[in-house]
């Protein structure tokens, strides 16, 4: 590219735009359903100069912060359509909630292939530590004695399948299966929290807990998140653009938890 090129594009929010998408979700539709170009291009480029105006700190107009709370709602209208119920809820509440805790369903972790496995290894450890009369009030997957325990060993990286297990980061949090889309939409990784007690004829009452922070990285880290509208046609939405939207009023981090009891043995 040359130098001219190279200018006018490092300058292209410098004026303001006055043609911002009134309607997000009317043409994600037209992108879904006709694959229309012109419709994708518009959305692209409005995030494109959203984009550049909040690396440059300027602050959004009425227009484009209306905008960019209408693509979070055209969000969950499209995840609710394709089955991901709590992406949905999630991405929604991020520019509706004002911040509020959110509760979503607990068997979206359950079904989980690598929650289930880590829930069976804590309940040996938890019935180990029982049987040398050790606390067991309180244990998570981040708990560094577990993590150096045998029954977390063959849920470690390298042990697994990442496609169809998912597995145990070093530091204790769970990396969901990646075959899991509707999970790894929602939380691809947490950690796991469990509250026991024990009673009469070794039988343990478990609380299970999983809280996690829905928020997104700012602009240095250049990560993207990928919207697939249709065949060949992928909105490009970066996580500084989203994380910027909690510095202009448009959106605010919350916590969102899943929680369930199980009795067992």
């Amino acid at each position: 590219m040359s130098l001219n090129g190279l200018i006018e594009k490092g300058n292209k929010c410098l004026e303001e735009r006055e043609n911002i998408p009134g309607s997000p979700l009317w043409h994600m539709g037209k992108v879904a359903v006709f694959e229309s170009k012109d419709s994708f291009d518009f959305l692209q480029s409005t995030i494109d100069y959203l984009t550049c105006k909040g690396k440059l700190n300027k602050n959004f107009t009425g227009n484009e912060k209306e905008f960019m709370k209408e693509l979070f709602e055209a969000l969950w209208w499209g995840g609710k359509y394709h089955g991901f119920h709590e992406a949905a809820k999630l991405a929604n509440h991020y520019v509706n909630g004002e911040g509020q805790t959110l509760k979503i369903d607990s068997e979206i972790y359950k079904s989980s292939v690598i929650v289930s496995d880590t829930m069976l290894a804590l309940k040996r450890y938890i019935r180990d530590k029982s049987d040398k009369n050790k606390s067991i009030a309180l244990s998570k997957t981040g708990n560094p004695d577990f993590l150096r325990s045998s029954y977390a060993t063959a849920l470690k990286q390298g042990k697994r399948s990442a496609i169809r297990q998912g597995y145990l980061l070093s530091g204790g949090a769970l990396l969901v299966e990646q075959s899991n889309i509707r999970l790894k939409n929602a939380d691809h990784r947490f950690h796991l929290l469990v509250y026991t007690t024990k009673g009469s004829n070794s039988n343990f009452m478990s609380r299970w807990k999983v809280e996690s922070l829905y928020d997104f990285e700012p602009f240095t880290k250049n990560y993207i998140t990928e919207i697939p509208l249709a065949k060949d046609f992928i909105l490009k939405l970066p996580d500084g653009l989203s994380h910027y939207l909690t510095k202009i009023a448009v959106a605010k981090n919350f916590k969102y938890t899943s929680g369930w009891i199980e009795a067992w043995k």
